[in-house]
């Protein structure tokens, strides 16, 4: 490990004359400096002491409607699984992530706020537009985002209304129906006094996966969101922030497609599936600067509603898979739409309040202290008919009600001008309430009806403790340890309720991190560096396991372990060449499975759903053209294998995808070609396994070449 450590921390203060040989650095524009919120204060990600990458909202893809996989892939280490249906996906850092799925929508290893105002694994990841930034800390950040940010934590930055007047249209078109139309603008409403600022996001696409059994193609989503912010006195020592929106992500995403099939990916579903989700929010921030400190108060609601209508046996899956298991049946008695099928409507109503002080600028000290509360209340109708499952069998109406009271503070001493100390703890209680009850519709192993209550409480601490040292004001190095938590509860699909027996709520899991890291710059802020090396120890973490051979899921919870280490770069190569990469590499593996465990599970077997290896390398181009300025950019990213399960049954094959873009700018106008997915490679972004010769997979879209425009009035 010593050895790793010196490597790594070498490779990154090496310097590189030759690559900037070319021109004297005074003709070279220098990176610009980058601040983060998402620790609860105004610091630049050069100056924090934790792992930190930061997109600004220009390089998030305009119309590539899949927003959580575009933050995965610019950021070492994190792996999104896209879990088909809006609301049901969720994210791994650094190997820590669920052993399976979610198993309710507080089920998650990764904190989500927009603006400081945490939201659910089912508000994540919204449509992304009129974003200012996205801010991915990766370790645990259990200080200041509480319960369920064991891996790391991700803060949505949008655009805020400052005053600043401005227009701003873009539009796309392209293949497959590829529509997409981007509005915002912004001002002046009473000058000096009151801002608003108003953005829109349209978008469409048709699909691009034929469907063999009822014709057409499926894939296809339709995205409206929009949102209006009003700031009372910006800027101003008393100020007010108020913001509402709406988000509807509809889609017709395959679940079951067969990994196996001729011409993969193929569906065979035989009904137009739907997963829609619909985001109703508003948020309200005050703030009041006192001699000695500052106040906040940030209070949000959401209404977050989930549709989904699936058919549960694809034709060729479900041909494929029981013929292996000795059951021939051909695709065609798998295409009765009135069989076999799932119908569910969620709804969460997320209340959060947070009050929080800050010392003041130029305080020898800083910190930050405070409370809040957060409160979820959820709601589940779900009916499933199956021929194959008694657990898919009737109607279940399940209420979750979770609310978690905290106490939190952090503060950073100097000592001298190199030596920095900081503390951080959070003190939290949850408490949760479970109510189900279930109705059978007559299939045979199921009991006429079951009635559950239940209540889950826990008390517990997470925190970071970190040193920084700074070899000058261009290179620092840390060192840190936090301790990160992720809650227990009941599981939210109630699936022992159809044999008439109660589904105990899942224990809590835990963890601690040992992080080193180093950021440098060098050549007058030309080249940005920043590397890492971490090592997890999580106990009771959290599994889902799924038997194929009865189509039942159980759970439990399992120790696991990683370490990695991570490199990010930034470069302006010349007055006409940026270059940026990552390079994340991960390992984990399975410790202290119990004899006879009947989930799989075994020793040394590594984590689902977490890549070995994780890389992107972007190339921004930009020249004198006429009366106006050339650019092209090519992003190339690259996510390893997976395991599809906790048994390792089969290695999700990694993929690597390329983007590339050419357009021109002339003052405020910009045309452009776009490509994306360039090579047609189909990312595999979840895969279970049903037999040997049958593996099931969610994937991602084909290519997609087109045109855009934006104006900036």
């Amino acid at each position: 490990m010593k050895r790793k450590i010196v490597l790594l921390v070498g490779a990154t203060l090496l310097p590189a004359p030759s690559l900037f040989a070319q021109e004297p650095a005074g003709d070279i524009p220098q990176l610009g400096t980058i601040y983060v919120h998402a620790r609860k204060r105004d610091e630049t990600a050069f100056d924090a002491p934790v792992a930190a990458s930061v997109r600004e909202g220009s390089t998030l893809g305009f119309g590539s409607i899949e927003p959580g996989a575009d933050l995965a892939r610019g950021t070492p280490n994190f792996n999104f699984v896209d879990f088909a249906i809006p609301g049901n996906s969720f994210g791994s850092v650094r190997g820590i992530g669920p052993l399976g799925s979610p198993l309710n929508s507080l089920d998650n290893t990764v904190g989500f706020s927009t603006n400081g105002v945490p939201t659910t694994s089912f508000g994540f990841a919204p449509t992304l537009f009129d974003v200012e930034q996205v801010e991915v800390l990766r370790g645990p950040q259990g200080t200041m985002f509480g319960r369920n940010a064991m891996g790391g934590a991700v803060n949505i930055v949008t655009r805020p209304a400052d005053g600043v007047r401005e227009v701003v249209l873009g539009v796309e078109i392209g293949e497959a129906g590829t529509r997409s139309l981007d509005l915002a603008a912004g001002s002046w409403i009473v000058p000096g006094s009151l801002a608003g600022r108003a953005a829109l996001r349209l978008q469409n696409f048709d699909g691009d996966i034929p469907n063999a059994i009822i014709g057409g193609r499926d894939g296809d989503a339709r995205v409206a969101a929009g949102r209006i912010s009003l700031a009372l006195r910006p800027g101003e020592p008393s100020s007010a922030a108020l913001t509402f929106g709406r988000d509807r992500d509809r889609r017709n995403n395959p679940i079951y497609l067969l990994v196996e099939q001729p011409g993969f990916p193929v569906s065979g579903t035989d009904m137009k599936q739907v997963g829609e989700r619909e985001i109703d929010h508003a948020s309200l921030t005050l703030k009041h600067e006192f001699r000695n400190f500052t106040f906040h108060s940030v209070s949000g609601v959401q209404d977050i509603k989930v549709t989904t209508i699936t058919d549960d046996t694809d034709s060729f899956l479900f041909s494929r898979y029981l013929t292996d298991y000795g059951m021939p049946m051909p695709p065609e008695a798998f295409s009765d739409p009135s069989q076999d099928w799932g119908v569910v409507f969620e709804k969460e109503r997320v209340f959060s309040q947070e009050f929080r002080l800050n010392s003041a600028a130029g305080s020898p000290f800083e910190w930050v202290a405070g409370v809040s509360y957060f409160r979820s209340a959820f709601d589940m109708d779900r009916t499933q008919q199956s021929n194959y499952s008694p657990s898919l069998n009737g109607h279940y109406d399940t209420q979750i009600t979770s609310e978690t009271y905290s106490a939190f503070g952090d503060i950073s001493v100097p000592f001298g001008e190199k030596l920095t100390f900081s503390v951080g703890l959070r003190a939290a209680r949850d408490r949760q309430t479970f109510d189900t009850t279930y109705l059978s519709n007559g299939a045979a192993g199921t009991v006429p009806g079951h009635r559950q209550r239940g209540r889950f409480a826990d008390n517990y601490l997470t925190g970071r403790m970190a040193v920084d040292w700074r070899w000058n004001e261009e290179w620092m190095s840390y060192a840190s340890v936090a301790r990160g938590y992720a809650s227990g509860g009941f599981e939210r699909y109630s699936l022992n309720a159809y044999l008439g027996s109660d589904t105990p709520p899942f224990r809590p899991s835990s963890s601690w991190t040992y992080e080193i890291g180093t950021k440098a710059r060098f050549w007058d802020g030309r080249l940005s560096l920043a590397s890492a090396l971490f090592y997890n120890d999580v106990a009771r973490g959290q599994l889902t396991a799924f038997d194929a051979s009865s189509l039942t899921f159980s759970f439990d919870n399992q120790d696991y372990r990683s370490h990695g280490a991570e490199l990010e770069l930034s470069a302006e190569v010349t007055r006409h060449a940026t270059v940026r990469g990552a390079l994340g590499w991960t390992k984990t593996r399975l410790v202290n499975v119990p004899f006879g465990a009947t989930t799989g599970a075994v020793n040394g077997n590594r984590v689902p759903n977490m890549p070995e290896m994780t890389a992107n390398l972007g190339l921004d181009l930009r020249y004198p053209l006429g009366a106006g300025t050339a650019l092209a950019s090519l992003d190339i990213t690259h996510v390893g294998g997976r395991m599809a399960d906790i048994g390792n049954s089969w290695e999700i094959p990694g993929y690597t995808l390329v983007d590339a873009r050419v357009g021109w700018r002339r003052k405020a106008m910009e045309f452009y070609l776009f490509a994306r997915n360039l090579t047609d490679k189909r990312p595999i972004y979840f895969s279970s396994t049903f037999s040997p010769n049958a593996h099931s997979a969610i994937v991602g879209r084909g290519r997609v070449i087109g045109i855009g425009a934006t104006w900036h009035l």
